[in-house]
């Protein structure tokens, strides 16, 4: 796997080299891998409500008003998969440019159209596809960021295909740490989204990357349950989006104003 295949420059930087060359623009995207928990603890009705979310958020009819025109990006890239016991890539990557086209990818979640397929829930085989989909796919966004919702601690999957594995121990989650660590070396921001009391919330803390002794890299947000699933992930993409800090970050914030552009990190951490 080639980690250096993405080069990336800040957003303010790029805007500003833009401005300087008469009559050229540099296009701004972000590539968002949206990654779903469809082990065998979610259960149907569980997968059932987080495609809806999904759909909800999506095809909202002002999703595109809502979270891409306010952000520093002109365009979104995303792509879901599902991952259980294997990993499945439930769409391609899918360009969204305005309303229409993100209603467009929000009616693709459907059980229709994404059966949910149950099994151990191998985490690190779900990184690791979101990875190399993001670090092959041609597109070379400003940021990237695989947005991970699951109910549960993952099994252990290591050394296996992710796309065809049968069985994996039931272990720690080592394993998807290291392959999450894999992805931020790569430049790859990890976000997660837990639900309900059955996940380890330290768990999700290393997942996402947050040492106390360093600025994060990324972020968790905790649902009830998967009826609370449509509100919260409608949050979580608006952080991821269009940046929005939490709380405690606005004292910072208003610190680092006139650093602002140099704030901007090669590959944003939301």
């Amino acid at each position: 796997m080639n980690v250096f295949k993405k080069w990336t420059i800040s957003t303010s930087f790029a805007l500003a080299l833009g401005g300087l060359v008469p009559g050229t623009a540099s296009a701004v995207p972000l590539e968002l891998a949206l990654v779903m928990d469809g082990s065998g603890s979610v259960g149907a009705s569980g997968w059932s409500l987080q495609l809806a979310g999904y759909q909800n958020a999506f095809a909202s009819g002002t999703f595109y008003d809502t979270y891409v025109a306010p952000s520093s990006y002109d365009s979104l890239w995303v792509r879901a998969y599902q991952f259980g016991t294997s990993v499945v890539e439930e769409t391609n990557w899918f360009q969204i440019t305005d309303n229409a086209s993100a209603t467009t990818f929000g009616n693709m979640f459907t059980v229709a159209n994404m059966s949910y397929n149950g099994g151990l829930t191998n985490t690190e085989g779900a990184i690791q596809v979101a990875t190399n989909d993001i670090l092959t796919n041609g597109i070379d966004g400003a940021k990237t960021v695989i947005d991970i919702s699951t109910d549960g601690n993952p099994t252990t999957c290591a050394g296996v295909d992710p796309h065809t594995s049968a069985s994996c121990n039931t272990t720690a989650d080592g394993d998807a740490r290291l392959a999450a660590n894999a992805a931020r070396d790569a430049n790859i921001t990890i976000n997660a989204l837990g639900v309900g009391s059955g996940i380890d919330q330290n768990y999700l803390q290393a997942l996402v990357g947050i040492n106390p002794a360093d600025t994060p890299t990324g972020f968790f947000l905790m649902a009830n349950n998967f009826n609370d699933f449509a509100g919260v992930i409608q949050t979580k993409l608006g952080r991821e989006i269009t940046d929005v800090p939490e709380p405690a970050s606005l004292a910072l914030m208003g610190l680092g104003l006139i650093g602002l552009g140099a704030a901007r990190r090669r590959k944003k951490a939301a």
